[in-house]
């Protein structure tokens, strides 16, 4: 997969010459496109089913067939059909662009083709991944697909039509194949998962160093799903990404709303003083194309907060009127403002003007999304950024592995005392506190840094241990969830939620996790 692919689209076979074919057929097929750009999977089909009953089977039928067939998940078919169409192509022109085409459906038929398939008992998620140790993954990913359909639809009004696919690939190369990103595009901006094509598509956290909010992602795609129906896609990406943002933690029931975590508070403030606020047209046409991390971050909090305030302040009928008002052909912009009778000027002075101006605290640090490199245990020590913090933690490492707990506990403390706001340090602190016997000095270390640092698994996983030490079953299951959340394949937050959780369905499934990833290779 190249960049080439970028541009891979319905629009460059729009601008092809079609070939003399009666015209209710070609406007047939040009309306099976707009179907399948819009993800109305059922139409295309009633369209080209139609067709194939009164015409020939013609190269641009064929080639929408096998598109029709990438759409629902059936990519061998979707090969077959391309290259049938191929080899009957009226023109070179024809052929190259089919060509072109086909190298994503290959790509991804070849990707896929290893990958195990589990369906929920009505066949409504259906969830793929590679054998091994992802399968730990699947019921985590089916009870959040369920949550998550259950309470999009509630807010948007909409309910997609079965099944709903998941596919986990097993690297970030992975996706680049099946997708138009590159492996430096997904570095540099930390882009791991995709909605297109009537999937979702997510990349392990298993091939991240720490993990990453996977159930938040899976959430997040699936609202872009669902908003390509409802608007025909036709919602730009700024809006797009900031409504997903703002309903990523739906599947969560009484805890959705949108956190706005320590970091991006701080990023906003300082770039509203700085006057350095992205527009929503340096959006386009994908946060996943800005330079840097910092300016995804960035562009994240700025949509996803625009958007929440707009819902606080009109609530979800406005919302769902201006989805609306997009889907049938109104700008963005002014879909939003009539929805809430007022101008978009007016509602976007009063979401800048509810920006922080100064944060309650000096801002966290980044930590970037990082991808493993090789088999071997994954190591955070290179993103402690003080030297002197990372010899004192190094030491601390060496006396751990010598089962030397209490003498690793002094050199976690000097390397906190170097740095006193890095999570890795105060969770690796914790942990020797834990193993030493001391629970409260392990709250203390890692309990305002799990705070400012949510998505750091590490930090989660700790404070859910020493809540539990410290006889604290409900605060210890809520951060050991989020640790789950984050990296499912440590198995302590599995083993320690077993015994915190008052669910017996829980108790059971994290036990039964607990012990396979404790005999896992």
């Amino acid at each position: 997969m190249n960049a080439r692919l970028v541009a891979w689209t319905y629009l460059w076979l729009a601008a092809l010459p079609w070939p003399a074919l009666a015209q209710d057929t070609n406007a047939s097929l040009r309306e099976v496109q707009r179907d399948l750009e819009a993800l109305r999977i059922e139409q295309a089909q009633a369209r080209l089913s139609k067709l194939e009953a009164k015409v020939a089977p013609t190269p641009e039928l064929l080639f929408e067939q096998g598109q029709l067939a990438f759409y629902q998940g059936d990519y061998a078919q979707a090969v077959q059909l391309t290259d049938q169409a191929i080899a009957n192509a009226r023109s070179e022109e024809h052929r190259h662009r089919y060509k072109q085409a086909r190298e994503l459906l290959e790509s991804t038929q070849k990707v896929t083709a290893n990958l195990r398939t589990e369906r929920s008992p009505n066949g409504r998620y259906q969830v793929s991944y590679s054998p091994g140790k992802d399968a730990v993954l699947v019921p985590y990913a089916m009870a959040v697909l369920k949550a998550a359909d259950q309470a999009i639809t509630a807010r948007l009004g909409l309910q997609v039509p079965s099944p709903i696919r998941l596919e986990i690939y097993p690297s970030a190369s992975t996706l680049a194949q099946v997708s138009a990103l590159t492996v430096e595009q997904i570095e540099t901006t930390g882009t791991i998962a995709l909605s297109k094509w009537n999937r979702l598509m997510i990349t392990t956290p298993r091939a991240l160093v720490r993990g990453y909010p996977w159930a938040d992602t899976i959430t997040h795609e699936f609202v872009h799903m669902v908003l390509s129906r409802i608007t025909s896609d036709h919602a730009p990406v700024w809006m797009q990404e900031g409504t997903a943002k703002m309903l990523e933690r739906s599947f969560r029931g009484n805890q959705a709303a949108l956190r706005v975590d320590p970091a991006s508070e701080a990023m906003l403030a300082e770039a509203k003083s700085q006057k350095r606020l992205l527009t929503f047209e340096q959006m386009h046409p994908s946060i996943a194309m800005l330079p840097s991390q910092e300016d995804a971050a960035l562009a994240f909090a700025e949509v996803s907060t625009f958007m929440q305030r707009y819902v606080s302040r009109y609530g979800d009928a406005a919302l769902r009127d201006a989805l609306s008002k997009i889907a049938q052909g109104t700008d963005a912009q002014k879909a939003l403002a009539t929805a809430a009778s007022t101008s978009f000027a007016t509602l976007e002075s009063d979401w800048r003007a509810s920006l922080p101006t100064t944060s309650s605290e000096p801002a966290p640090r980044h930590l970037a999304l990082r991808l493993k490199e090789g088999s071997g245990k994954p190591d955070e020590t290179l993103d402690v950024a003080q030297v002197s913090a990372r010899r004192f933690l190094r030491l601390g490492d060496l006396l751990w592995d010598q089962d030397r707990p209490l003498a690793a506990s002094s050199e976690y403390a000097k390397a906190a005392h170097e740095a006193p706001d890095d999570p890795i340090i105060g969770a690796r602190l914790a942990r020797a506190a834990l193993s030493a016997g001391k629970p409260e000095r392990a709250l203390k270390a890692v309990e305002r840094l799990a705070a400012r640092y949510p998505e750091h698994a590490p930090s989660q996983a700790m404070l859910g241990a020493a809540r539990l030490a410290v006889h604290d079953r409900a605060g210890a299951a809520t951060a050991l969830r989020e640790a789950i959340y984050i990296n499912p394949f440590d198995p302590q937050p599995h083993c320690d939620l077993a015994q915190a959780s008052d669910d017996r369905e829980e108790q059971a499934r994290e036990l039964a996790a607990c012990r396979a990833l404790r005999h896992s290779p």
